[in-house]
């Protein structure tokens, strides 16, 4: 029989600390209201977080609740959002009343699909029954279907030769700057969103947009409403005279609405509309009458509003100007600025102008395959900046990445040339924008607001009353 190796006396010790860790008992659940009941053997001791009133354990214990009452115990995903999990036996009663992603009544100014251009599809609109939550969105169907490696070369070739021969106007570069946003440059390491947020402002400023301190300004796509936040002390309003509304389908943390009703005796209005915005019927919403019941004018801006966000962005405004001109308003709207990007998402059935679309020879299928085709501008090889990899709106997708080598591309082009025609489709797109609004009485240009270094979707829409 094998002799124990000599230990030395520190061994010893450790080895008797050892057994006397294994032996302990462990002691009973504390009395102690809403403390954790599991015992944590490494430390020796109970759980020190605390649980809900309902509850033996804490949130990061639940599965030891859930092991010692079986069944009645089982959390599942909730099926309105299942970003989160519910008790199996509280899930009627927490989709009835307690789950913030659960339908609702339709607000007053909930009209469907009302900025849709052409009746949705009908697997479109199924795919909307199941919508319940913008937390976790996919890629849909009907985008990741076009697939511009299947064409063939015929097909290829000719869908580029019908960009080429559209003429876009040569674009300006001009990048400015607002005071407003520069006492927060010398904290931050990357200046991306305030360069671009500094510029839009500046266009607005020249633009006339920051004048009227009692107009309504609406942030489309907003989050947050950083911009909004920026826009406040830029228009100068200090007694409440402006309002403010903030357009978005997500609800969304740290938001900035409290800043935006002022520090006065007299507040600002602020409202947020929660509604994806190809259902926003404008004249509904409260906040444009002013304290009199008079409507305001209205301001609308956007920094990145995606695809075809910009498009019933547009559609919204426009149905908005028609409604207040056959009730005398001849002039509802005294500016609007979009920072365009993602044109690879915008949809046929939302795109604003479909009459140039067709006066181009340009079909559904064709307009898909323009918007696929204008990713070959921000994807694939190219030198790499500073902010690259934090620049959200470059995004490549699976088909380009896979198959973006600047010799052997299923296009036969190289990069530099692919990226030429992925501009010139973004621009092709946006002149049909800036073709719809012209016919409701804008002055309507395009404008560079910030270099490529900064963003690679670098253009604005700018649009203002005759």
């Amino acid at each position: 029989m094998p002799k124990e190796p000599h230990l030395k006396p520190s061994e010893i010790v450790q080895r008797k600390k050892k057994k006397q860790k294994v032996e302990q008992p462990i002691p009973p659940p504390p009395d102690k209201p809403q403390q954790c009941h599991y015992y944590v053997t490494r430390k020796r001791r109970y759980c020190s977080l605390p649980a809900k009133m309902t509850n033996k354990y804490c949130g990061e214990h639940l599965t030891q609740q859930e092991q010692s009452e079986g069944d009645q115990a089982k959390r599942i995903p909730c099926p309105y959002d299942n970003s989160h999990t519910v008790y199996e036996k509280d899930l009627e009663i927490h989709m009835k009343t307690k789950c913030n992603s659960r339908p609702r009544e339709p607000d007053v100014y909930h009209h469907l699909n009302i900025n849709c251009t052409i009746p949705l599809s009908i697997e479109e609109l199924e795919f909307q029954k199941n919508i319940y939550s913008h937390k976790q969105m996919h890629a849909q169907p009907w985008i990741t279907r076009v697939q511009l490696s299947e064409l063939s070369k015929q097909e290829l070739t000719t869908l580029i030769n019908k960009v080429k021969h559209i003429h876009v106007p040569e674009i300006e570069l001009s990048i400015l700057k607002h005071h407003v946003t520069e006492s927060k440059r010398q904290n931050l390491k990357q200046t991306k969103h305030l360069d671009q947020q500094s510029s839009l402002l500046g266009h607005m400023k020249k633009e006339g947009m920051l004048d009227n301190k009692e107009a309504c300004f609406i942030e489309f796509g907003a989050g947050k409403g950083e911009l909004s936040g920026y826009l406040k002390p830029a228009v100068e309003e200090i007694n409440g005279e402006a309002a403010y509304i903030l357009v978005d389908r997500k609800l969304v943390r740290n938001k900035v609405d409290n800043t935006l009703l002022g520090q006065g005796s007299i507040r600002s209005t602020v409202q947020r509309v929660t509604i994806d915005i190809k259902d926003l019927n404008l004249s509904k919403v409260q906040a444009i009458m002013n304290k009199n019941d008079k409507k305001r004018k209205i301001i609308a801006l956007s920094k990145h509003l995606c695809g075809s966000a910009t498009d019933i962005t547009l559609k919204c405004l426009m149905n908005y100007v028609k409604h207040e001109q056959d009730n005398g308003n001849k002039s509802p709207i005294s500016g609007i600025i979009i920072a365009l990007c993602c044109h690879q998402l915008c949809r046929y059935e939302m795109y604003p102008n479909t009459t140039y679309l067709e006066e181009n020879q340009f079909n559904k299928v064709d307009f898909a395959r323009l918007c696929k085709m204008s990713s070959w501008a921000i994807c694939g090889q190219r030198p790499q900046q500073e902010n690259d990899q934090e620049d959200e709106h470059a995004t490549m997708t699976q088909e380009d990445e896979d198959n973006d080598q600047t010799t052997g591309h299923y296009s036969g082009l190289d990069h530099f040339d692919r990226e030429k025609i992925g501009y010139q489709c973004k621009r092709v797109i946006d002149m049909g924008r800036v073709k719809y609004l012209e016919q409701f009485g804008f002055n309507v240009k395009l404008v560079y607001y910030v270099d490529s270094v900064t963003s690679l979707e670098n253009c604005a829409l700018i649009a203002t009353p005759k």
